[in-house]
Protein backbone atom coordinates (compact mmCIF):
# COMPACT_ATOMS: atom_id res chain seq x y z
CA UNK A 1 0.00 0.00 0.00
CA UNK A 2 2.54 2.24 0.88
CA UNK A 3 4.70 1.37 -2.27
CA UNK A 4 1.62 2.29 -4.47
CA UNK A 5 1.19 5.85 -2.79
CA UNK A 6 4.67 6.40 -3.41
CA UNK A 7 4.34 5.98 -6.98
CA UNK A 8 0.97 7.10 -7.00
CA UNK A 9 2.90 10.22 -6.02
CA UNK A 10 5.82 10.65 -8.36
CA UNK A 11 3.49 9.81 -11.33
CA UNK A 12 1.40 13.25 -9.95
CA UNK A 13 4.62 14.92 -9.84
CA UNK A 14 5.54 14.37 -13.12
CA UNK A 15 2.33 15.08 -14.53
CA UNK A 16 1.75 18.56 -12.39
CA UNK A 17 5.95 19.13 -13.63
CA UNK A 18 5.41 18.47 -17.27
CA UNK A 19 2.19 20.77 -17.02
CA UNK A 20 3.58 23.40 -14.82
CA UNK A 21 7.05 24.48 -16.32
CA UNK A 22 7.14 27.98 -18.11
CA UNK A 23 9.75 28.13 -20.67
CA UNK A 24 12.20 31.54 -20.41
CA UNK A 25 12.40 32.97 -23.71
CA UNK A 26 15.20 33.61 -25.44
CA UNK A 27 13.99 35.33 -28.48
CA UNK A 28 14.25 39.26 -28.09
CA UNK A 29 11.16 39.61 -30.02
CA UNK A 30 8.60 38.11 -27.41
CA UNK A 31 7.68 38.37 -23.92
CA UNK A 32 6.51 36.13 -21.97
CA UNK A 33 4.41 38.03 -19.38
CA UNK A 34 0.58 38.53 -19.21
CA UNK A 35 0.26 41.83 -20.90
CA UNK A 36 -2.70 43.92 -21.03
CA UNK A 37 -3.91 45.97 -24.24
CA UNK A 38 -1.95 50.13 -22.39
CA UNK A 39 1.39 48.08 -21.16
CA UNK A 40 2.56 46.63 -24.68
CA UNK A 41 5.53 47.86 -26.80
CA UNK A 42 5.58 47.52 -30.58
CA UNK A 43 7.48 45.06 -32.28
CA UNK A 44 6.72 42.55 -29.42
CA UNK A 45 4.62 39.30 -28.85
CA UNK A 46 3.31 39.08 -25.72
CA UNK A 47 2.70 35.52 -24.44
CA UNK A 48 0.92 34.73 -21.36
CA UNK A 49 2.81 32.09 -18.93
CA UNK A 50 0.19 29.63 -19.49
CA UNK A 51 0.09 30.06 -23.16
CA UNK A 52 3.99 30.12 -23.75
CA UNK A 53 3.66 26.47 -22.48
CA UNK A 54 2.11 25.24 -25.87
CA UNK A 55 3.23 28.10 -28.25
CA UNK A 56 6.19 28.86 -29.68
CA UNK A 57 7.59 31.50 -32.82
CA UNK A 58 8.11 28.74 -35.45
CA UNK A 59 11.56 29.82 -36.08
CA UNK A 60 12.96 31.12 -32.76
CA UNK A 61 15.84 28.64 -32.97
CA UNK A 62 17.36 30.16 -36.14
CA UNK A 63 19.56 33.13 -36.71
CA UNK A 64 17.88 36.40 -36.88
CA UNK A 65 18.32 36.82 -40.73
CA UNK A 66 17.04 33.36 -41.46
CA UNK A 67 13.46 33.89 -39.19
CA UNK A 68 10.42 34.10 -41.29
CA UNK A 69 8.42 34.00 -38.73
CA UNK A 70 6.79 37.29 -38.45
CA UNK A 71 5.47 39.23 -41.80
CA UNK A 72 4.61 41.95 -42.31
CA UNK A 73 3.51 44.11 -45.31
CA UNK A 74 1.56 47.18 -46.64
CA UNK A 75 -1.05 46.07 -49.05
CA UNK A 76 -2.84 47.52 -52.33
CA UNK A 77 -4.86 49.75 -50.39
CA UNK A 78 -1.95 50.83 -48.43
CA UNK A 79 -2.69 49.34 -45.05
CA UNK A 80 -0.75 46.99 -42.69
CA UNK A 81 -0.85 43.41 -42.95
CA UNK A 82 0.59 41.17 -40.10
CA UNK A 83 1.01 37.53 -40.00
CA UNK A 84 2.75 35.83 -37.41
CA UNK A 85 3.37 32.09 -37.88
CA UNK A 86 3.96 29.72 -34.34
CA UNK A 87 4.22 26.17 -33.87
CA UNK A 88 2.15 24.36 -30.54
CA UNK A 89 3.62 21.57 -28.11
CA UNK A 90 3.55 18.28 -29.04
CA UNK A 91 1.53 16.12 -26.58
CA UNK A 92 3.13 13.97 -24.18
CA UNK A 93 2.72 10.25 -23.93
CA UNK A 94 2.53 10.92 -20.00
CA UNK A 95 0.30 13.47 -20.65
CA UNK A 96 -2.08 11.48 -23.48
CA UNK A 97 -2.48 9.10 -21.57
CA UNK A 98 -4.04 10.89 -19.00
CA UNK A 99 -5.80 13.90 -20.72
CA UNK A 100 -6.40 12.12 -23.80
CA UNK A 101 -7.12 14.03 -27.27
CA UNK A 102 -7.33 17.74 -26.71
CA UNK A 103 -7.16 20.99 -28.37
CA UNK A 104 -5.30 24.53 -27.49
CA UNK A 105 -7.55 27.23 -27.31
CA UNK A 106 -6.17 30.59 -28.10
CA UNK A 107 -7.00 33.80 -27.49
CA UNK A 108 -5.22 37.03 -29.53
CA UNK A 109 -5.67 40.58 -29.54
CA UNK A 110 -3.15 42.81 -31.98
CA UNK A 111 -2.47 46.40 -30.72
CA UNK A 112 -1.75 48.92 -33.54
CA UNK A 113 1.08 51.84 -33.61
CA UNK A 114 1.91 54.26 -36.15
CA UNK A 115 5.57 54.84 -37.54
CA UNK A 116 6.54 56.60 -34.60
CA UNK A 117 5.95 54.39 -32.48
CA UNK A 118 2.93 56.30 -30.81
CA UNK A 119 -0.46 53.32 -30.01
CA UNK A 120 -3.52 54.18 -32.23
CA UNK A 121 -6.12 52.05 -31.29
CA UNK A 122 -6.28 48.24 -30.56
CA UNK A 123 -8.94 45.23 -31.60
CA UNK A 124 -12.04 45.84 -29.72
CA UNK A 125 -11.43 42.12 -27.89
CA UNK A 126 -9.12 38.83 -28.68
CA UNK A 127 -10.05 36.60 -31.07
CA UNK A 128 -10.44 32.77 -31.02
CA UNK A 129 -7.87 30.67 -32.47
CA UNK A 130 -8.59 27.04 -32.13
CA UNK A 131 -5.79 24.24 -33.00
CA UNK A 132 -4.35 20.87 -31.57
CA UNK A 133 -1.14 19.82 -30.37
CA UNK A 134 2.18 19.81 -32.61
CA UNK A 135 0.33 21.62 -35.15
CA UNK A 136 0.86 24.69 -36.52
CA UNK A 137 -0.75 27.82 -36.00
CA UNK A 138 -1.43 31.33 -37.47
CA UNK A 139 -1.75 34.80 -36.09
CA UNK A 140 -3.06 36.84 -38.99
CA UNK A 141 -4.30 41.08 -38.57
CA UNK A 142 -4.99 43.63 -40.49
CA UNK A 143 -4.26 47.53 -39.12
CA UNK A 144 -7.71 49.67 -39.35
CA UNK A 145 -5.92 52.60 -39.99
CA UNK A 146 -3.92 54.17 -42.99
CA UNK A 147 -1.52 55.32 -40.55
CA UNK A 148 -0.51 52.49 -38.59
CA UNK A 149 2.66 50.74 -38.96
CA UNK A 150 3.71 48.69 -36.35
CA UNK A 151 2.34 46.40 -33.96
CA UNK A 152 2.10 43.97 -31.23
CA UNK A 153 0.49 40.94 -30.60
CA UNK A 154 -1.16 39.71 -27.06
CA UNK A 155 -1.75 35.73 -26.93
CA UNK A 156 -3.54 34.26 -24.42
CA UNK A 157 -4.95 31.26 -23.32
CA UNK A 158 -9.01 31.20 -24.01
CA UNK A 159 -9.60 30.90 -20.22
CA UNK A 160 -7.46 33.63 -19.72
CA UNK A 161 -9.41 36.27 -21.93
CA UNK A 162 -12.19 38.41 -21.71
CA UNK A 163 -14.29 37.23 -24.45
CA UNK A 164 -17.84 39.13 -23.14
CA UNK A 165 -17.51 41.56 -26.21
CA UNK A 166 -15.96 39.05 -29.30
CA UNK A 167 -18.90 36.84 -30.24
CA UNK A 168 -18.49 36.91 -33.52
CA UNK A 169 -14.31 36.98 -33.11
CA UNK A 170 -14.30 33.41 -34.45
CA UNK A 171 -15.74 34.13 -37.62
CA UNK A 172 -13.65 37.06 -38.00
CA UNK A 173 -10.63 35.54 -37.23
CA UNK A 174 -11.46 32.61 -40.25
CA UNK A 175 -12.41 35.77 -42.44
CA UNK A 176 -8.87 36.90 -42.07
CA UNK A 177 -7.40 33.64 -42.48
CA UNK A 178 -9.43 33.02 -45.55
CA UNK A 179 -8.16 36.59 -46.99
CA UNK A 180 -4.89 35.46 -46.21
CA UNK A 181 -3.89 33.04 -48.87
CA UNK A 182 -0.12 32.76 -50.47
CA UNK A 183 0.35 34.83 -53.51
CA UNK A 184 2.09 31.73 -55.15
CA UNK A 185 -1.36 30.08 -54.25
CA UNK A 186 -3.36 32.88 -55.79
CA UNK A 187 -1.11 32.61 -58.75
CA UNK A 188 -1.40 28.93 -59.49
CA UNK A 189 -5.15 29.24 -59.21
CA UNK A 190 -4.81 32.15 -61.81
CA UNK A 191 -3.39 30.02 -64.46
CA UNK A 192 -5.57 26.86 -63.54
CA UNK A 193 -8.48 28.65 -64.06
CA UNK A 194 -7.09 30.59 -67.62
CA UNK A 195 -5.67 27.25 -68.33
CA UNK A 196 -9.75 25.28 -68.14
CA UNK A 197 -11.38 28.26 -69.98
CA UNK A 198 -8.78 28.33 -72.62
CA UNK A 199 -9.23 24.74 -72.82
CA UNK A 200 -13.66 24.33 -72.83
CA UNK A 201 -13.10 27.56 -75.49
CA UNK A 202 -11.26 24.99 -77.40
CA UNK A 203 -13.79 22.34 -77.24
CA UNK A 204 -16.77 24.39 -77.97
CA UNK A 205 -15.26 26.03 -80.73
CA UNK A 206 -14.65 22.17 -82.04
CA UNK A 207 -18.49 21.43 -81.98
CA UNK A 208 -20.40 22.39 -84.43
CA UNK A 209 -23.91 23.96 -83.41
CA UNK A 210 -27.54 22.38 -83.63
CA UNK A 211 -29.93 23.98 -85.72
CA UNK A 212 -33.00 25.76 -84.28
CA UNK A 213 -36.02 24.90 -84.55
CA UNK A 214 -39.31 26.83 -84.73
CA UNK A 215 -41.79 24.87 -82.40
CA UNK A 216 -44.05 27.59 -81.58
CA UNK A 217 -46.14 27.25 -84.40
CA UNK A 218 -45.81 30.61 -86.01
CA UNK A 219 -44.70 31.72 -89.37
CA UNK A 220 -41.67 33.28 -88.68
CA UNK A 221 -37.95 33.15 -90.19
CA UNK A 222 -35.83 30.72 -88.01
CA UNK A 223 -32.03 31.08 -88.38
CA UNK A 224 -30.05 27.85 -89.02
CA UNK A 225 -26.59 28.26 -88.23
CA UNK A 226 -24.49 25.63 -90.29
CA UNK A 227 -21.34 23.53 -89.29
CA UNK A 228 -19.19 25.86 -90.90
CA UNK A 229 -20.63 29.15 -89.30
CA UNK A 230 -22.75 30.44 -92.11
CA UNK A 231 -26.05 31.07 -91.84
CA UNK A 232 -29.18 30.84 -94.24
CA UNK A 233 -32.82 31.68 -93.32
CA UNK A 234 -36.08 29.64 -93.61
CA UNK A 235 -39.75 30.35 -93.88
CA UNK A 236 -41.84 27.89 -92.08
Amino acid sequence: MKLFTLLTAAASLLIVSACASTPVSTDERVKIEVAGETDVQPGIVYVSPDAAKIFTLRDAEKPADERHDIETEINESGFLAVRVFGRTAELSALKWAFCGDITYDFGYQFVWFDADGNRVTADAAPRLRNTIPGDPVRFVGHAPAEEIRNFALILKTVDECDLSASNASASDAEAAEAAEKDAETEAAEATETGAAKAETKKIEGMIPELPQENVSGDDQDVKTIGAGGTDSAEKK
